[in-house]
């Protein structure tokens, strides 16, 4: 099937595909969900740790965090959890989808059986408004302002109105040009589908605010929600894929310490995570997998990273030489030993390893990633960063704020690199460390002057990396808040070039034009490259490791769980 085909290579050679698209879309071929299910075990409770809070925003706003309603809802598409590709994409919410000729237009099909759990039947109306909530929430009043996250970049490739439901069950979506990223996309756990009936027809939004008050379509229910303590879920009865899902119920736990993490695992408190962040250290990771025989530790990446979050509006980083001296002065290498034992790989703009990244010998004689003959920072990335703040008159102690939430590596990078600054630069750094919803807060509000905040890629593709500088949450927080977006000067021309380049040559040379902007102008510049990890317990049955999360409809024990 040449959409599947196309599906399936997506992440991994964008301009080859792209001509995939265009030509095999003559045969008329249909991406079909195979419907097989495997012979689960039916019945059984799992506990999983949750690594914060429910996070109190839209369904679209949030990324990582809304993983947690993840098994309430379903996507258009969705990131096959049943295999171990890590870029298969199936359908989800439909049954079948064909491309046309121009590699521009889908129509997707939907089951007659699916509804909303007040009863309401599913259809394309529901998919035209999703849609539309991603791309220009402010057409409706109920969630008017609230910008979608970087992961739930459908605005990338689709523009309002560019959608229509042919009938009940069919729908027609038009992108802007032939694009691999649409898919991933829309497959991404943030993208789901959500009741037109109820934000408009009701003015109820969807998200973590009031979970009371979510209507979903997807394989598990509600049942509560105990603030910075846990979300419980049951089995959906009335769930369309029949026989899904497989397990009765289940309840995620806040746990903010690693201590208390490792603890329950041992325990079997808990069998697994609800994504692959669970506050452990690699090294801790590590030392878990070796001590319980019935654990696996999943890995995969580089897929997230850690970076400094530098506030363009707020002195003294409103001047590019003081975040340029920041981010020469930092010794990633230290960082990464110390965090990781050193699985995490350097913070370069792009990440290693992907067919557009720079090579080892490039990075070699970059300055700020060059190294000294003992390995540590080499001398000349030192002495730049202080002629640079000797020329914004930044001489002598300066007193500053260093925040970081109570949340994965943030605290332990946080202590680290203001060690490294105050040696490198002189700067006085005064730590303040947050609970992990108030920290977002105080970023959304722009009341932080710099701080150790990490995120994560949608998709292995230069869309996904380069969205981040310039659309959706991260480029606010370096604005100073809510609405202040700031990104590299001429980083959005080069992005919107890129974005439709067909020859991967020249797309590469974008790519690597933006990564030297990125290196220069940056606000938030990257310590280092994730790895990201999924433990689970050896009774969890059909668990493939897929950094989207999951819905854990496939899932059962054997021996069981309860």
């Amino acid at each position: 099937e040449v959409v599947k085909e196309v599906i399936v290579v997506a992440t991994m050679q964008p301009a080859a595909v792209r001509e995939k698209a265009s030509a095999g879309t003559k045969s008329g071929s249909a991406g079909a969900q195979a419907r097989a299910i495997p012979a689960g075990k039916r019945g059984g409770h799992i506990n999983m740790v949750q690594y914060a809070d429910v996070r109190q925003r839209l369904i679209h706003q949030s990324s990582v965090l809304n993983m947690n309603m993840a098994p309430l809802f379903n996507n258009l598409v969705e990131y096959n959890p049943e295999t171990a590709e890590p870029s298969d994409i199936r359908c989800d919410l439909c049954t079948s989808w064909e491309l046309a000729e121009d590699g521009m237009t889908y129509t997707f099909h939907l089951p007659d059986d699916a509804t909303w759990s007040d009863g309401v039947s599913v259809t394309a109306k529901d998919v035209v408004f999703s849609l539309e909530s991603m791309v220009n929430p402010d057409q409706f009043p109920a969630i008017k302002g609230r910008s979608t996250s970087t992961h739930c970049n459908t605005g990338l490739y689709y523009d309002s109105g560019m959608s229509r439901a042919i009938d009940p069950k069919t729908v027609e979506v038009v992108i802007n040009f032939p694009a691999v990223g649409f898919f991933p996309t829309i497959a991404n756990h943030t993208c789901v589908l959500i009741a037109e009936h109820v934000v408009v027809g009701q003015g109820i939004p969807q998200g973590g605010k009031d979970m009371d008050a979510l209507v979903t379509s997807g394989p598990f229910r509600f049942v509560e929600f105990e603030k910075e303590v846990s979300v419980e879920y049951v089995r959906n009865p009335d769930y369309f894929k029949e026989g899904l899902p497989y397990i009765d119920s289940m309840k995620h736990f806040v746990m903010a310490d690693s201590g208390r993490v490792i603890a329950a695992f041992k325990a079997g408190q808990v069998l697994t995570s609800n994504q692959s962040l669970d506050n452990l250290s690699p090294i801790e990771a590590d030392q878990l997998d070796k001590e319980m025989d019935n654990l696996t530790m999943h890995w995969a990446g580089p897929i997230s990273m850690l970076y400094l979050l530098m506030n363009t509006s707020k002195a003294p980083f409103d001047q590019p030489e003081v975040r340029r001296a920041a981010q020469l002065a930092m010794d990633r290498d230290a960082v990464i030993q110390t965090i990781s034992g050193g699985r995490y790989a350097r913070g370069y703009p792009l990440p290693p390893g992907f067919w557009y990244s720079h090579d080892d010998e490039t990075y070699a004689n970059w300055p700020g990633f060059r190294t000294g003959a003992d390995g540590g920072k080499h001398p000349d990335n030192l002495a730049e960063a202080r002629a640079l703040l000797s020329k914004v008159g930044m001489t002598g102690p300066q007193k500053l704020t260093l925040t970081a939430r109570n949340c994965c590596d943030y605290p332990d990078a946080a202590v680290l690199l203001k060690q490294q600054l105050e040696e490198a630069l002189g700067w006085e750094i005064t730590l303040k460390i947050m609970e992990s919803g108030a920290g977002f807060d105080a970023y959304w509000a722009g009341d932080y002057q710099f701080a150790v905040q990490g995120g994560s890629i949608f998709m292995n593709d230069p869309d996904a990396i380069f969205a981040r500088d310039i659309r959706g949450t991260t480029p606010q927080w370096v604005g100073g808040g809510r609405g202040k977006y700031y990104a590299p000067p001429g980083m959005e021309e080069l992005f919107d070039k890129q974005v439709r380049e067909p020859d991967q040559d020249k797309r590469i040379a974008l790519v690597q034009e933006m990564s030297m902007l990125r290196t220069q102008y940056t606000g938030n510049p990257y310590v280092y490259w994730v790895d990201r990890h999924h433990g689970v317990e050896d009774r969890i049955q059909n668990f493939n490791f897929t950094y989207q999360g999951s819905r854990w409809e496939h899932i059962w024990c054997d021996p069981a769980c309860n």
